[in-house]
């Protein structure tokens, strides 16, 4: 019985509980320290001190350590100086580590350099940070070239003040929402009577084996009178401008203005004053006192010769000698507007691997000096077909199609009617700055 007895009471103190065995364990364990302890801390802030060093000679020798990518290069002269661009969060906080880091990049910082106009201040509803637009840190790439998305952040979806009834409200992209260009969608009447007052036919023109200068034959095509002007701008987005068509270097060899076979000269191609003198003193020289001979020659200048391309009043009552400078017939110049694209950029020279009538196809076929020939925007889409990569190339057969392309965002103060200007200036499709 006894021996029973000491058995279980052994038995009983050998039995653990969970509770007996937390009572084991130290729970104040980690308030004491302990060597392994001391050295992990030590070697934490020699690491961190590491760090701070690094990033002291970093910063102090360049901003590469900290930049998101290289600069565009018009501002790589300062990718070192990020604090150029670059300013506090809070204005005079830039030394401290967090808050006064330099992220943020004011309207103020771009205007120090660049003074530009608003954009369609007078009925864009709020406008946006010149970096919701200029991206920077992408590349070396044209900074002016704007990804898409930078418009359609308002155009998709355009607010306005007032009505605004030219413009398209909801444009996604080139080929998604844009209109036909303007100048053929409001061409009336008075541009085209404006534009177009010359008599031309360009199908005859494009001709083969026309008679040319001394009776020669010659197949014209566009080129032979329609040619590039760059006025010293190249590379800029003035580039590729087509010069006016000039009378004395692409139609005097076919259309002579000869008004009497003993003069050499021929009449020049100016105002109907400076002709009528010019022909009054040649045949004078000539044939003195030969009445015949000037009515002749006056007829030939002014109702054969000038009436062949322009609309001449005033010359009815030839053959006579023309006596008084009240008499002097009236030469209708050619009123076409110096631009013809006011909103948009355009570069023949980017075009140069494509032949003229693949865009004016028009132009083979019309008889009429007041036909519009301008390419349609469908012409346009067949190779700008909404793929836009400021950045890099596209893929063979597309071109690119991004709104800077062909669209500058800032407006200069100048505008520039559609007739403001006798001068023949097809391409000059930029505001001036």
């Amino acid at each position: 019985m006894h021996l029973h007895f000491e058995r279980r009471s052994r038995l009983a103190i050998r039995k653990r509980t969970s509770k007996s065995v937390a009572k084991r364990h130290d729970l104040d364990y980690f308030k004491k320290g302990s060597p392994i302890r001391l050295w992990q801390w030590r070697l934490a802030l020699v690491a961190l001190a590491c760090a701070v060093v690094w990033i002291g000679l970093a910063t102090s020798r360049n901003a590469t350590a900290f930049s998101a990518g290289p600069v565009s290069a018009p501002h790589a002269v300062f990718a070192q100086k990020c604090d150029t661009c670059h300013k506090p969060v809070i204005p005079g906080a830039g030394w401290l580590p967090v808050i006064g880091a330099r992220h943020n990049v004011p309207d103020s910082a771009c205007l120090s350099c660049h003074q530009v106009g608003l954009h369609h201040a007078d009925v864009a509803t709020g406008s946006k940070p010149c970096s919701s637009c200029h991206v920077e840190h992408i590349g070396a790439m044209h900074l002016a070239s704007a990804p898409v998305k930078g418009c359609t952040q308002c155009h998709a979806n355009l607010e306005t003040r007032g009505p605004l009834s030219p413009a398209a409200k909801h444009i996604d992209s080139f080929t998604h929402g844009h209109p036909e260009f303007e100048v053929l969608r409001a061409a009336s009447s008075e541009i085209r009577e404006a534009a177009y007052g010359l008599k031309f036919n360009h199908e005859a023109h494009l001709r083969k084996n026309l008679t040319g200068a001394n009776g020669a034959k010659v197949t014209l095509d566009c080129a032979s009178c329609h040619r590039i002007s760059d006025m010293g701008e190249r590379g800029t987005a003035q580039t590729g401008r087509m010069a006016p068509v000039d009378f004395d270097r692409s139609c005097r060899s076919c259309h002579s203005l000869e008004f009497d076979r003993r003069v050499a000269e021929q009449a020049p191609h100016t105002d109907a004053a400076t002709v009528l003198r010019f022909v009054q003193e040649k045949m004078a020289a000539t044939a003195p006192h030969d009445d015949a001979a000037l009515v002749s020659a006056e007829t030939i200048v002014f109702r054969q010769k000038c009436a062949l391309c322009h609309a001449v009043s005033g010359a009815e009552n030839l053959p006579r000698v023309i006596a008084t400078a009240l008499d002097v017939p009236r030469i209708a110049p050619a009123k076409q507007p110096q631009r013809f694209y006011t909103s948009a950029v355009f570069s023949h020279s980017a075009h140069g691997a494509v032949q003229c009538a693949e865009c004016h196809t028009a132009a083979l076929t019309s008889t009429s000096g007041k036909d519009l020939l301008l390419p349609g925007i469908a012409t346009c889409q067949r190779c700008h077909d909404g793929q836009s990569n400021p950045q890099g190339p596209l893929p063979a057969g597309h071109a690119e199609s991004g709104c800077s392309l062909c669209h500058t965002y800032h407006e200069g103060g100048r505008q520039h009617p559609a007739t403001s200007s006798p001068a023949f200036r097809i391409d000059e499709l930029i505001p001036s700055r």
